[in-house]
């Protein structure tokens, strides 16, 4: 198959003034003679290209170029949640967070936020566990310890 342009010859398109193959002489709505060219469908001109009886179109806007997501910024949320949930895991969490993102040289706040409270919730929840422990510790010293008679029933005297 040849092809129809030769090569350094630019594509041009046929001048509106030229009839149409294939439309023959029928005559269209609103065209007053049946030799004028069909109304041309299709596409709008390109910015800054004329068409006959229309005015040049103004470039389209130009949209901003789409910015990923800061690395770390979702685990860093995610290490946030976790931190009142399993604060154990909100530091580990919030720790990979902040060590993504101080790569990246992005500050992540809920990463720093997840860290801290993550720190003083597994704080406090070890206080709590070793203030149980000491407690029933002592109670069983307590109990344990006094010297008590009991009678035939089982009951101190």
């Amino acid at each position: 198959m040849s092809d129809p342009y030769p090569p350094g010859q630019p594509y041009q398109e046929p001048s509106p003034q030229q009839p149409q193959p294939g439309y023959g002489d029928q005559a269209y709505p609103g065209q007053a003679y049946p030799d004028q060219a069909p109304p041309q469908q299709g596409y709008p001109a390109a910015p800054g290209q004329y068409t006959q009886g229309q005015y040049p179109q103004a470039p389209y806007p130009a949209y901003p170029a789409y910015a990923p997501e800061p690395p770390g910024k979702t685990m860093g949320i995610v290490g946030f949640v976790l931190a009142f949930v399993i604060a154990p895991a909100g530091i580990v969490v919030s720790a990979m967070a902040l060590s993504e993102s101080k790569k990246a040289g992005y500050d992540n706040v809920l990463g720093k936020w997840g860290l801290w409270l993550s720190i003083v919730f597994t704080s406090l929840a070890v206080l709590y566990v070793v203030f149980i422990l000491l407690f029933m510790a002592g109670t069983f010293f307590t109990v344990f310890s006094t010297t008590s008679s009991f009678d035939s029933m089982g009951m101190s005297v």
